[in-house]
């Protein structure tokens, strides 16, 4: 029945939507697991309920493990040992020996012991173990920003080291993990809470909520990311982002009355990106909990191709009416919002861009950058959508063909283009200033509707902030910039970008960065916006390795 339903809805669900909101074979995100199961029977059945990314290993698999002082969690000393193990409880003898053991093996970063059930080791997601003890080489323990303040029941400990990608070993067990919530108190300058669609890895971790969140990290405050689906990219870079005041949750995992019992801290701010029926309820949790609510309006979520089955203007009324604060990414969101909310005021904040990651001190090259002495052309972003001209694309490698034109993102297939155009696949956001750095120009091929209109391409932003000249069609976002051409020709465009003297990067970085785009949300919200504390998130790259069944 089910199979036939969806068969008969799939016709009416937008293309772009299923690309981009679905639920991937593979989701992203998967950790490298290695289950200890000592019983043949056992470990058959963790192989048959457990994804590609789950190893699972007999205890004979590793040697003997290190001596390393079992610890309490109140008083943990990470000097004692190049190994950090903490336990909940007292350890007799050979449950610290099972503990101990994968970390012999050097690819196993956190050994972990405690009740743990197949069926909660799915890709992609937190593995629901309810810990008992667990131990940590010391550069991962440190990476992490060690134990949580106040965490006696290891979850906090357990939770960073899974969102920071490490390798894991688990000594599971028998029984079913309980709710096993974080206890750990908030206790940072503020708190702040992101209500987004995507992942903070989706688009190669240059999302507008994602960087919005590191800015806020940078601040001091304690920002907890919550996704409401996992990210449609059909490859997996393993992009982890490590900060001890950031955690991320699928918004199907966060219990917002168990995130609430945490907080010690007076500055709370809940910024809701995407207005869906489930992101509701734990706004009005949010809500009635002292968080100012922002309502951030990044798309005009009544086209199809954007909001498609998901969207009802009612539900989005409701996060209008509930908001303290309206903010919206480009003018004529501005204006919808102004005229939805009847006449309140809407701040304005666009896009912008990290200037700690984009600077012209970037000398690397990177060796698929397609070789030739034409000027390179490049373009960054999505590659799903109707409003992506590819026409206009094939229309600049047309008529400058001795350039080599690159294309990084995401690629779901292409029509014909001209063989100087160059896929070169979805890069993680750090790596593209070493890509920016040699282009001449760089594009943003979108056709002009009310869709593009009210988008605020952070490509843009990006491009400036690396020296690089931007080419695009009248796009009212892009009016105005300085160091961005326009004409409804991309072609024209692009001879006026090559020919411009060079831009003033440092001048965009501090006039577009992230820092001047949260200084006017916190202004609209009225208030206080603590200083940069000097920390920075990490980000790395730790794709999940896959066994053969």
């Amino acid at each position: 029945m089910k199979a036939r339903l969806a068969k008969l809805v799939r016709p009416w669900i937008p293309a772009r939507l299923v690309t981009r909101f679905r639920k991937p074979p593979e989701p992203p995100g998967g950790l490298n697991v290695d289950v200890v199961v000592a019983d043949p029977d056992d470990r058959d059945r963790w192989r048959r309920a457990t994804p590609e990314t789950v190893r699972v290993v007999s205890p004979e698999a590793y040697g003997r493990g290190p001596e390393v002082p079992i610890q309490h969690p109140e008083g943990v000393d990470p000097q004692l040992a190049d190994i950090v193990a903490v336990s909940a409880r007292p350890l007799a003898g050979d449950e610290a020996a099972q503990l101990l053991a994968p970390l012999t093996d050097p690819a196993v970063t956190v050994s972990v012991r405690g009740i743990a059930d197949p069926r909660d080791f799915m890709a992609g997601r937190l593995p629901r173990v309810q810990s008992e003890a667990i131990a940590v080489r010391r550069p991962a323990w440190d990476e992490v920003g060690g134990m949580p303040s106040g965490d006696v029941n290891l979850a906090g400990l357990f939770a960073r080291l899974c969102q920071a990608g490490n390798s894991l070993a688990v000594v599971p067990r028998p029984g079913i993990p309980g709710v096993h919530f974080r206890v750990d108190p908030i206790t940072a300058a503020g708190a702040a809470i992101v209500l987004a669609a995507v992942p903070l890895h989706d688009v190669g971790g240059g999302f507008r909520g994602a960087q919005i969140a590191m800015e806020l990290c940078r601040r001091g405050l304690h920002v907890t990311y919550v996704a409401e689906y996992s990210s449609g990219h059909s490859v997996d870079l393993g992009l982890r982002f490590i900060h001890p005041l950031l955690e991320e949750h699928r918004l199907d995992d966060f219990d917002a009355t168990a995130y609430v019992n945490r907080l010690e801290t007076d500055l709370r701010v809940a910024l809701v990106e995407i207005p869906s029926p489930p992101v509701w309820e734990a706004t009005r949790r949010l809500s009635r909990s002292g968080f100012r609510i922002a309502y951030d309006l990044i798309d005009d979520w009544s086209d199809d191709a954007l909001g498609g089955w998901w969207y009802r203007p009612e539900a989005e009324d409701q996060f209008i009416d509930a908001a303290d604060t309206l903010l919206a990414s480009a003018r004529v969101l501005v204006q919808n919002l102004r005229g939805r909310s009847g006449g309140r005021p809407v701040a304005y904040v666009p896009n912008g861009v990290n200037p700690n990651m984009f600077s012209d001190g970037r000398t690397e090259v990177p060796s698929d950058i397609p070789a030739g002495p034409g000027p390179l052309i490049s373009y960054h972003g999505s590659l799903y959508g109707s409003w992506f001209d590819w026409d206009a694309l094939r229309a600049v490698a047309e008529a400058f063909s001795q350039a080599r034109v690159q294309v990084i993102g995401d690629e779901h297939g292409h029509p014909p283009v001209p063989p100087n155009v160059h896929f070169l696949g979805l890069k993680p956001q750090f790596q593209l200033p070493q890509y920016l750095s040699q282009a001449a120009v760089s594009l943003v091929p979108f056709k002009m509707n009310e869709t593009t209109h009210a988008v605020s391409p952070l490509k843009a932003y990006e491009s400036l902030a690396m020296g690089v000249p931007v080419a695009a069609p009248p796009l009212e976002p892009l009016m105005g910039l300085e160091g961005v051409f326009l004409d409804e020709d991309l072609p024209a465009a692009v001879a006026a970008a090559l020919d411009a003297p060079p831009l003033d990067a440092d001048r965009a970085r501090s006039a577009h960065g992230w820092a001047e785009r949260v200084e006017r949300l916190f202004d609209a919200l009225e208030l206080p916006l603590p200083g940069p504390d000097g920390s920075d998130v990490v980000v790395r790259e730790r794709p999940p390795r896959r066994y053969d069944r």
